[in-house]
């Protein structure tokens, strides 16, 4: 299944190469996504159509990533949309799941630019890192936090290359890896209690500010799906439909409290957690 979808992309890639109106079919889609995120484009309106149903989007995201893969290394996976109130807007009742590279990830107080990507957005986000792969079978978030060994603070850095206002937004999304672009990852907070996990993480308080002061975004864990680790056994059903399986080692972003924010250049962004892990646990980027 896999090999086929890349070779249908691969296939339209060589009959327009530049990704234009004249490879407007599904087969053309992924490697026209693929070149306009490269180049800082826009998705051309005439794709908008095709892709109009979350298992179409999920057939298209695996030819995005399979492409992206040529060049990159896979580091994980993300969970979008795990606030209640974004779901709504976007008139679905499920999150949504894309991939995270290596290349993507960068360290703490890194420095993005604002022109590398189309439309940069900031989001208050966290990280779990896989422990084991027994992590497949857990069926309550007791027994997902058993193969948890870190907590990280995360802020994504998302891309929009469609206009979402129309009749598919989230098919779209889904179909372009949901918008993975950036991400800035800190301090690995070791997780030496399964239990005080489950326990901490809904209760945690998480913040997002600017160099102003200004209080961007704000909450408890608990608006990620009523508790963080619920989205990886979201993870792990949607997963299932394409037989892939989480690793040890692989990092998995699970959620953000509150709607993005539009990166503003000349801005740092810093993410603070309280309630969670010892002292202080902070994470920032400079966008430029």
């Amino acid at each position: 299944m896999h090999k086929l979808l890349l070779v249908l992309a691969l296939a339209a890639t060589l009959l327009n190469p530049f990704g234009g109106a004249a490879a407007c079919t599904l087969a053309g889609f992924a490697a026209h996504y693929v070149q306009v995120y490269r180049s800082q484009g826009m998705v051309d309106d005439c794709y908008y159509q095709l892709v109009d149903d979350l298992g179409t989007a999920r057939a298209v995201q695996l030819q995005v990533v399979a492409l992206l893969a040529q060049d990159w290394q896979r580091a994980g996976y993300k969970v979008g949309l795990t606030d209640s109130k974004a779901r709504d807007m976007f008139g679905i009742s499920q999150p949504l799941v894309g991939v995270l590279f290596k290349e993507m990830l960068l360290p703490d107080g890194a420095v993005v630019e604002l022109d590398s990507a189309t439309s940069l957005l900031v989001e208050l986000d966290l990280l779990a890192r896989v422990k084991s792969a027994e992590i497949n079978q857990a069926k309550t978030v007791a027994e997902v936090a058993r193969h948890i060994d870190a907590v990280i603070p995360f802020i994504e850095l998302p891309d929009v290359l469609f206009t979402l206002d129309g009749d598919n937004p989230a098919a779209l999304l889904v179909a372009g890896n949901v918008g993975a672009k950036w991400g800035v990852v800190g301090k690995p907070v070791s997780v030496t209690n399964a239990r005080e996990l489950v326990e901490s993480l809904p209760t945690m308080t998480l913040q997002l500010t600017d160099d102003t002061g200004a209080v961007l975004r704000a909450g408890q864990g608990s608006l990620i799906l009523e508790h963080p680790l619920n989205s990886i056994l979201f993870l792990q059903q949607e997963l299932a439909l394409s037989n892939e399986t989480m690793k040890p080692g692989q990092l998995l972003s699970l959620g953000a409290i509150g709607g993005p924010v539009k990166a503003e250049r000349g801005r740092r962004y810093t993410a603070k957690y309280t309630g969670f892990g010892a002292g202080n646990v902070s994470v920032s980027v400079l966008v430029q």
